[in-house]
C-alpha cells in the first residue's frame, strides 16, 4: 500500500457531514491538511484517537501521542503505520423528520391516539471524538449518506417515546408545552452522541377529530358508553357468553373497571348512574353499597351531630364544634352507641357496628 504524503477533504459539499478515509499508509512527516469549518480524527481498530482542528499539520509523534502510544502497544514501532483519517465539519445541518406516534393511554378504556408528525431539526457536531465512536465504530458508518439515515431514525424514535409519555388530554390542551418537552428529550439524547441541537421545530401534529371529541369530558364519556355498549351487544346471546365476558373483563381488568359495566347497565335501563366515591381509595361505587368494592372502606356517611349552641353539624367524631367551639362530648354521647368489641362509636339505631359486624345492644 502506498505511503500518503497529504490528507485533505477539499472535495466536500455544503451538504457532507463527514468523510472517512480509511487504511491509510502514513508516516511520521505526511500532512493533514485541516479546512476551517472541519477537523481531522485519526481513527483505529475501532477507537478515535488524536484530533486536529484547521490548519496544515505535520504527523509527528507529540501531535498524535494517542495514536502512537497505541501502536506503542501493539508493537508497531517506526515512522510508518496505518490508520484511517476521518473529517467531520462543524458546520450546521438541517434533518426533516415525520412519522406516526401513539399518545399514552388516557380515561377509563385506556385511549390511545394515533398522532402523526412532521418537522426538522437544526443541528452541528460538537464533540467529534464521540461523534466518530458513535458513527463510524460502533455503526460503522462510511459518508454522510449513513450518518443521515441514522440521525433521521434516531430523531423519529424519539419522538414516538417521547409522545408515548403525554395523554391525550395533554397533547390536546397543551401542544406547544409537550412538543417543548419533546424537543428537549431530543436535545439532552443527541448530545450523548456527540451532537448539538440548535433548534427541533414541529412544524404540524395531527391530531383525529375522534381524539379531539375524546379530550372533552363529554366526548371520554360518550365513547366510553359507545364502547360498552358495542363490548356488550357483541357478547349478549353468544355461545358461552358468561365465559366470554369473564375473558373481555380479564383483558380489560386494568382499562375498564367494572363499575363501569354497572354504570352502562344502569345507563340502559334508564335509571340515573349514582356512584359513590371511596374517599380512603377514590374508587367509584354503585350507590347502595356500604363498604367499597376495591379497598373495604366503610362508605356509608359520617354521622353529624348538632351543635347546641349555634346549630351547626359537626362530625360525631368532633370533640369540638367547628363553627364556634363549643364541646360537643354530651351531645354526642347522647345520639352514639360503643361497639362493645371494637370500642367504635356508632349512630343511634345502628344494629351492627360499620367497623366490626358486631351485634349492638339496644
Amino acid at each position: 500500500m502506498p505511503i500518503i504524503d497529504k490528507v485533505a477533504w477539499d472535495f466536500a459539499g455544503e451538504e457532507d457531514i463527514a468523510y472517512r478515509f480509511p487504511n491509510l499508509s502514513l508516516k511520521y512527516g505526511s500532512q493533514v491538511i485541516v479546512k476551517e469549518n472541519q477537523w481531522a480524527v485519526f481513527f483505529r481498530d475501532g477507537k478515535a484517537y488524536d484530533i486536529f482542528g484547521p490548519g496544515r499539520h505535520t504527523i509527528t509523534s507529540k501531535n498524535v501521542p494517542l495514536l502512537t502510544g497505541a501502536l506503542k502497544v501493539l508493537g508497531i514501532i517506526g515512522d510508518i503505520f496505518e490508520c484511517s483519517v476521518i473529517f467531520i465539519s462543524n458546520s450546521q445541518f438541517r434533518g426533516n423528520f415525520g412519522g406516526t406516534a401513539y399518545s399514552a393511554p388516557s380515561g377509563d378504556i385506556k385511549y390511545q391516539a394515533e398522532l402523526g408528525f412532521y418537522g426538522y431539526l437544526l443541528y452541528k457536531v460538537e464533540d467529534p471524538k464521540l461523534f466518530v465512536v458513535e458513527f463510524f465504530g460502533n455503526r460503522g458508518a462510511t459518508d454522510t449518506q449513513d450518518i443521515e439515515n441514522y440521525i433521521r431514525g434516531f430523531i423519529n424514535e424519539r419522538i414516538i417515546d417521547q409522545f408515548g409519555n403525554f395523554d391525550i388530554f395533554t397533547v390536546v390542551k397543551s401542544m406547544d408545552i409537550t412538543t417543548d418537552k419533546v424537543a428537549l428529550k431530543i436535545s439532552d439524547e443527541a448530545a450523548r452522541i456527540g451532537l448539538k441541537v440548535v433548534d427541533c421545530i414541529f412544524e404540524g401534529v395531527k391530531i383525529p377529530e375522534e381524539a379531539r371529541r375524546f379530550a372533552s369530558e363529554l366526548g371520554a364519556q360518550a365513547m366510553t358508553m359507545q364502547y360498552m355498549k358495542e363490548t356488550a351487544s357483541e357478547l349478549k346471546g353468544s355461545a358461552g357468553g358468561g365465559a366470554a365476558a369473564a375473558g373481555v373483563g380479564a383483558g380489560l381488568g386494568l382499562t375498564m373497571p367494572y363499575i363501569m359495566a354497572q354504570q352502562m347497565q344502569q345507563a340502559q335501563a334508564g335509571k340515573p348512574q349514582e356512584v359513590v366515591i371511596c374517599q380512603k381509595c377514590s374508587a367509584k361505587n354503585t350507590a347502595g353499597m356500604k363498604f367499597c368494592g376495591n379497598c373495604g372502606t366503610n362508605l356509608l356517611p359520617t354521622p353529624k351531630v348538632a351543635c347546641s349552641e349555634c346549630k351547626a353539624e359537626n362530625p360525631t367524631t368532633n370533640k369540638f364544634c367547628g363553627n364556634c367551639g363549643k364541646t360537643l362530648l354530651k351531645a354526642t354521647a347522647d345520639t352514639e352507641i360503643t361497639c362493645p368489641k371494637c370500642k367504635t362509636e356508632n349512630p343511634t339505631g345502628t344494629k351492627f357496628c360499620g367497623n366490626c359486624g358486631e351485634k349492638l345492644s339496644k
